[in-house]
């Protein structure tokens, strides 16, 4: 077995070898492999019939002379990476475009588990100091954008998360200032089917409402909640209805560009 001081330096062989056979006109084999990249013959070969039994590399021809493409698996990572890329520059692009969004902090969260991570956040113009750290985690039924993503579940998924997830193993909510009773926030989560948002009433941050509509993807999956984020107001019955509306139509919007053209709901309509 492998010493873990002797791993990363073969991790790093193994990126370099990576880079080398995506740059080659034809496919390299193991010794020039280990003559571009100034490597033992030996260690050059393990690597390589290694890298190959796991799918990061394909063999070209016999054992002999026989070459070294990219693998299929690294296809199959490919295929993960792309959707996200394309999500998050979608994102960046429409709310650049969007100027009514300058008074709102924009986010983009996605539901892992029983948690959301942000993967997108844009600051509003004014400097309130609402801002969510990309990497940041929160529990999912707590956020509005959790709460987006968990009301546009079909029956059955919402289910099975609840299953997984069940309200008696729910933590504490980060602030005790907003609703925090299991059924109340599954009412909210009901209520994203019938107005298409979701509210997180102060119950991330006192002081602080937000808005969330999910995303959905060419093929009418949930892949993120989108939501618009500011100090709560007095007048709230007003903005929130303008809040609402704004942030469903920009998550349509967004769905749109990801190929969505499945049916709305509720304000969505």
């Amino acid at each position: 077995m492998m010493k873990e001081s002797e791993s990363v330096p073969a991790l790093r062989r193994a990126v370099k070898i990576l880079d080398l056979v995506s740059t080659q006109d034809s496919p390299p084999n193991a010794a020039t492999i280990a003559r571009l990249l100034n490597l033992p013959r030996s260690s050059a070969h393990g690597l390589v019939t290694v890298m190959a039994e796991l799918g990061l590399l394909e063999t070209t021809g016999g054992s002999g002379g026989g070459g070294f493409r990219l693998g299929s698996r690294l296809l199959d990572w490919a295929v993960q990476v792309s959707p996200r890329q394309d999500l998050l520059n979608a994102f960046h692009q429409l709310i650049g475009e969007r100027p009514e969004l300058g008074a709102y902090t924009v986010s983009l969260s996605m539901l892992e588990g029983e948690e959301v991570v942000y993967v997108a956040s844009r600051a509003n113009e004014k400097g309130f100091g609402i801002h969510y750290n990309v990497g940041l985690r929160l529990p999912a039924m707590y956020t509005a954008t959790g709460m987006a993503q968990l009301g546009a579940m079909e029956g059955a998924g919402l289910r099975k998360w609840l299953t997984l997830y069940p309200m008696s193993s729910w933590p504490s909510p980060p602030t005790t200032t907003g609703a925090s009773a299991p059924v109340v926030v599954m009412d909210e989560i009901a209520g994203v089917r019938r107005r298409g948002y979701a509210v997180d009433d102060e119950q991330v941050q006192v002081g602080v409402w937000c808005f969330a509509a999910p995303v959905h993807d060419l093929a009418g999956q949930v892949v993120a909640g989108l939501g618009i984020s500011q100090p709560k107001p007095k007048d709230t019955l007003k903005q929130a209805e303008s809040m609402g509306r704004l942030v469903v139509s920009i998550a349509q919007v967004l769905s749109g560009r990801l190929g969505y053209r499945g049916r709305w709901g509720a304000l969505g309509e």
